[in-house]
């Protein structure tokens, strides 16, 4: 992992190590709040990373500034977004997760990570039973694969970087997906 990965984690858990962080659920599912939490629109206070509602629009919503880069997946999907969505609302469902009226769309950046927040947080809970743990682990690595990579890569790509702070986000968040996804290869390999 390189500085940017390293400081997400340890600005949250400064005294544990990258590799420590990596190899726990708990700290993992940690690190994908944090990371969700500020990829949500700003609506009273800045987030860990001090990015406000003007720069957050600035940024990420092309709808204000077109030279923003979107932070949907359907954004950047080659399949239809009925077929996206289905597919996304599936994988949430599994789990026991409905969508309320007021929330963000299911392809929305945070509610991805979030979701990966949960997989991580439900492994941490059968952290002893080893058939779920494999179960769960097969699920974070085909969201990762299917969508939650190929937003991140995508909004990665496109950032224009006219913002520090959100630039610094999208670094982030790209720099632990990578993470994750040798984390996911390993496991694999493995089993």
């Amino acid at each position: 992992m390189n500085g940017r990965v390293d400081a997400v984690c340890t600005d949250f858990h400064a005294d544990m190590t990258k590799e420590e962080i990596m190899s726990s659920a708990t700290e993992r599912s940690a690190v994908y709040r944090i990371l969700s939490e500020n990829f949500a629109y700003p609506a009273n206070e800045a987030g860990m990373f001090g990015i406000r509602g003007a720069e957050y629009c600035d940024a990420f919503d092309p709808s204000v500034n077109p030279n923003a880069c979107s932070i949907r997946e359907s954004a950047y999907a080659n399949e239809e977004h009925s077929a996206l969505f289905e597919e996304l609302v599936r994988f949430y469902e599994f789990f026991g997760l409905k969508r309320t009226d007021e929330a963000e769309l299911p392809d929305h950046i945070a509610v991805e990570l979030e979701f990966m927040h949960l997989l991580t947080h439900l492994e941490e809970q059968v952290s002893d039973q080893a058939d779920s743990v494999a179960s769960l682990r097969r699920a974070q690595r085909d969201f990762l694969s299917r969508h939650l990579a190929r937003l991140v890569r995508a909004v990665h790509d496109a950032m224009k970087g006219r913002n520090s702070r959100c630039s610094r986000l999208v670094a982030d968040a790209f720099d632990f997906i990578e993470s994750e996804l040798a984390l996911a290869a390993g496991a694999a390999e493995a089993a």
